[in-house]
Parts: structure tokens; C-alpha cells; sequence
């Protein structure tokens, strides 16, 4: 059953009259016939009398269009709503990004875009580095701001930032006086890390298994300032880029000399062709004024 059927049924129901039917439908008498013909079969009943030109339902006719219109009904205003969430102007633009971006990264692209486009909506996901960019992949997002993964035929990945990552140990660390340290070195220290599925925690085992390190890990967590709080408390030391919600006057960075530590911050879709009109204005906006909107706070 096609849905072009059920427009041409209702439209003989209405019309009570084959050509006047097809005039509305633009369409010929013959093809409008032969669409009612093989609904009927499709159906199993017949859904009109037909007694030279006059056309009226049947029983079983009658009860269909109750139901046909209803369907109607429905997608005519689902059209309307569709076209709602991805107008260009009051469209609604999904996004996921990182803990790490939360406290001042997100809110200042939103509310500066929004004094360009007051009328946008905005649905938020935030979480870990898998999670982010799986609500890309299952179409839950229209894009994320996540640390990327390989590229493949189904994502896009516009890298907006680098940034270096450091070991960072509390003020009475006996490390706390140096600037540098080579990570090998570390290999009996404890350390605090980001559970599995984050970025910052795969950044850290791949160092770990490029330098061959078994490292000690004590304590598994999902947000950077809480990390950072059980290195100021002695707990352990941790691998974490110089970030706004960390309080840098309680711990010292130190440079990693022997693997060269970073994380890069990309913008992810899963392509150009999937987004509406509104996330492709947005998805521009971010990748062009992400460096200016990334130094306030």
C-alpha cells in the first residue's frame, strides 16, 4: 500500500465521482481507477458501489476512510512538526559534548549563537567520549564536540583545538619543584584516571602501552574536577589537560618529556548530508568562532 492510494481514496470519497476525483488529484480518470482497483485488492473488499457515476462507500469503505483520514490527519501534522524542528530559524539543533566542556565552553557557543538566532532550541547530551559520540552514530545528535575517533565513511571530524596534557601531582609532591618529568619514571606512583570510555582515560592507556607501563591506578572517575580534588588530597597523581574548572593554585603540571601528550577537541557528524538547515548553520558557526568563543570564560 502507497500513500498516493490512500490521497486518491479519500479524494473519491469526497468527490463521490471518479473524473472529479482525478482533476483533484491531477491525475487521469484510468490511473485513479486502477489505484482504487488495486487498493480494493490489496484490501480484500471492495471500499465503493459503483452504479454508472454515481459512487458512494460500502461498509467496509466507510469504515477505511474513518481511518485514512485519521492517517491524514497524522501526517500531515508530523510534516508540520518536521518542519518545525529543522527550520533554519526555529529549528531545534541537538548536541553532546564532554564533562570537560560543560562549565563555560557549551554555555558560551549557545548563548552566543543565540543572540544571533533567539528563536533556535538546543537538546544537550553530556557525557563520556564513547557516549558522545555514539548519540552521533545512533542519529540521537546531529553532531558532538568529543576527542575523535578514526575517521570511516560515516562520521566527519573538524578538529577545533589542541591541547597539551601534563602530570599533574599535589603542592607537597616530591616531584612538586620540577617542570618536566619523563612518565616512565612514574611507574610506582598511584595514580587517579577517568573511567574506561572517556577520551582523557584512552589518551592515558595508550601512553601507558606505547612507554610499556603497568600503571597503579587507585581511583576511577568521570569528571575532571573530581580527579583533580583527589590529587590535591595526596590520593594519587593524575594525566589532565590545563583546564578552567580545575584549581591550578593546588597542584603543579608538569611536562611529559618522553611521549608527546595531547588531546584535540573536534566537532563530529556523522555527514554533511544528514544535518538540517539549522545544524549546518550551527555546525559552521562553532567550527568558524570556536577559538575566539573558547578563551572566555
Amino acid at each position: 500500500m502507497e500513500w498516493h492510494q490512500l490521497e486518491n481514496f479519500i479524494a473519491v470519497a469526497k468527490y463521490k465521482h471518479f473524473t472529479k476525483a482525478a482533476q483533484h488529484q491531477s491525475i487521469s480518470q484510468p490511473a485513479l481507477s486502477r489505484s482504487i482497483i488495486k487498493l480494493e485488492q490489496e484490501l480484500g473488499v471492495p471500499l465503493f458501489f459503483r452504479d454508472g457515476k454515481i459512487v458512494r462507500l460500502t461498509r467496509y469503505g466507510d469504515l477505511f476512510l474513518k481511518k485514512a483520514q485519521q492517517a491524514q490527519v497524522a501526517i500531515q501534522e508530523g510534516m508540520e512538526e518536521l518542519q518545525e524542528k529543522i527550520a533554519i530559524d526555529t529549528g531545534e539543533i541537538s548536541v553532546a559534548f564532554l564533562h570537560t566542556l560543560g562549565p563555560h565552553l557549551i554555555p558560551n557557543l549557545i548563548a552566543s549563537y543565540k543572540k544571533i538566532y533567539p528563536n533556535i532550541t538546543f537538546q544537550l547530551y553530556q557525557g563520556a567520549n564513547d557516549y558522545v559520540l555514539d548519540q552521533v552514530e545512533k542519529g540521537i545528535a546531529d553532531m558532538c564536540l568529543s576527542v575523535p575517533r578514526m575517521q570511516n565513511q560515516r562520521n566527519e571530524s573538524t578538529v577545533l583545538r589542541k591541547e597539551m596534557l601534563y602530570v599533574v601531582v599535589p603542592k607537597d609532591h616530591q616531584l612538586a619543584g620540577q617542570t618536566a618529568v619523563a612518565f616512565r619514571s612514574l611507574q610506582e606512583e598511584e595514580f587517579i584516571c577517568f573511567k574506561k570510555g572517556f577520551g582523557l582515560r584512552y589518551i592515558f592507556d595508550e601512553m601507558c602501552s606505547y612507554l610499556n607501563i603497568n600503571p597503579i591506578i587507585t581511583f576511577e572517575g568521570e569528571e575532571a574536577a573530581t580527579v583533580a580534588g583527589f590529587v590535591m588530597k595526596g590520593l594519587g597523581i593524575a594525566v589532565l589537560p590545563k583546564i578552567s574548572d580545575i584549581m591550578f593554585e593546588n597542584l603543579c603540571f608538569l611536562e611529559i618529556t618522553d611521549y608527546f601528550c595531547q588531546r584535540s577537541i573536534a566537532l563530529s557528524t556523522l555527514s554533511e548530508l544528514t544535518l538540517s538547515p539549522a545544524a549546518k548553520r550551527f555546525k559552521a558557526f562553532v567550527i568558524e568562532n570556536f577559538s575566539t568563543i573558547d578563551m572566555e570564560k
